[in-house]
């Protein structure tokens, strides 16, 4: 069974449909993330979950238990926001037992608890400080000491890192694993980043307009996209339509003809291609295609191009640069050509 069944859930605005008869699974212990751009009903869901949203129609089970109608404060889950929304006045050790009072836990039970959410989440020796006195990382651990208090069946994190600078919020992820692989509770994560699902998630499942788009591992929806919304969300930028020449021979509209390896369809389709997955060749070849650099960017371990095509299109290129930038980038204007592994070529269904 299911750690959480989600079946027909439709939330209304009016006569505007945030989602739509969405039907998911979640396993216990799972961190998965619920990805997808600004109005695509991710916070929404998330809300739902927790109870700050009543749905128009369908159920939400967490552990076999119908908690659709049930208000947030009689749920077995706990939701972090991204303002951590932590009481200023008090402690950090008050702001993590504050749950523990409300349910009226003996205190030596919150005194106990208290230490060994502080002990996990390192911050034993902050326990007497504001809030104010924290950097933003350690005040997301605080929010999440606090939701964990409880033993919430359900976690849900909204935007966990967003108010993060780049490296605190790479640090902070990595606490976030550590603290979900330790306690085995289920994580439900809101982003719109998706560096950050790829990096985190068990699984994802990425929202359009209020239905699921993909669900599946990071790899499945980085690597084999269902369709061309999920290939454009996930950083593709090159899709193309195409069509069947003959056995593993397709025509890419700009591109020309290519052998690929995947089962072909018989009506016209769209390919997707991942820029890391081309390489610039040395010479012509079966699968390649010339073209001339526009436009060249400096990483430190790699070099993104964009190439336009001989026959058209312009392709999103990136090159590792192992060496550095002794390698060499090669400058707008280069004539070059482009090797399109047949490997590389995915196809989408709509």
């Amino acid at each position: 069974m299911a750690e959480l069944s989600i079946e027909g859930l439709t939330v209304s605005y009016g006569p505007v449909n945030a989602l739509s008869n969405l039907d998911l699974e979640i396993a216990s212990g799972e961190l998965f993330v619920l990805l997808g751009g600004s109005g695509s009903g991710k916070t929404t869901l998330l809300r739902t979950l927790g109870g700050f949203i009543e749905p128009a129609a369908g159920r939400i089970l967490l552990g076999g238990q119908d908690i659709t109608r049930l208000p947030p404060h009689r749920r077995p889950v706990n939701t972090t926001f991204q303002s951590y929304a932590l009481f200023p006045h008090m402690t950090v050790a008050d702001n993590v037992a504050f749950g523990l009072r409300r349910q009226r836990v003996p205190k030596p039970e919150i005194t106990q608890r208290v230490a060994d959410l502080l002990d996990l989440v390192r911050l034993r020796d902050f326990a007497a400080r504001k809030p104010d006195a924290l950097s933003g990382g350690q005040r997301q651990r605080v929010a999440l000491a606090r939701a964990l208090a409880p033993n919430p069946r359900l976690l849900l994190l909204d935007e966990p890192l967003s108010a993060l600078d780049r490296s605190l919020r790479e640090q902070t992820r990595q606490e976030l694993l550590r603290i979900q692989a330790q306690t085995g509770t289920t994580f439900i994560m809101v982003t719109h980043d998706q560096d950050e699902a790829l990096a985190m998630a068990t699984r994802i499942g990425l929202l359009e307009n209020g239905r699921l788009a993909q669900i599946g591992t990071p790899a499945d929806l980085y690597e084999r996209p269902a369709t061309r919304y999920v290939a454009a969300f996930m950083g593709n930028d090159n899709v193309f339509p195409a069509t069947s020449l003959a056995a593993n021979r397709i025509k890419i509209v700009g591109i020309g003809s290519l052998q690929t390896i995947s089962a072909l369809p018989t009506t016209p389709f769209w390919i997707a291609i991942r820029p890391e997955r081309l390489r610039l060749a040395p010479d012509p070849a079966p699968n390649t295609a010339p073209g001339t650099i526009l436009t060249a960017a400096y990483f430190g371990d790699s070099a993104d191009y964009a190439i336009r095509l001989a026959a058209g299109a312009t392709l999103q290129l990136v090159q590792p640069l192992s060496a550095g930038f002794g390698t060499g980038l090669l400058l707008p204007g280069t004539p070059v050509t482009v090797a399109l592994p047949a490997d590389a070529l995915t196809i989408l269904s709509a």
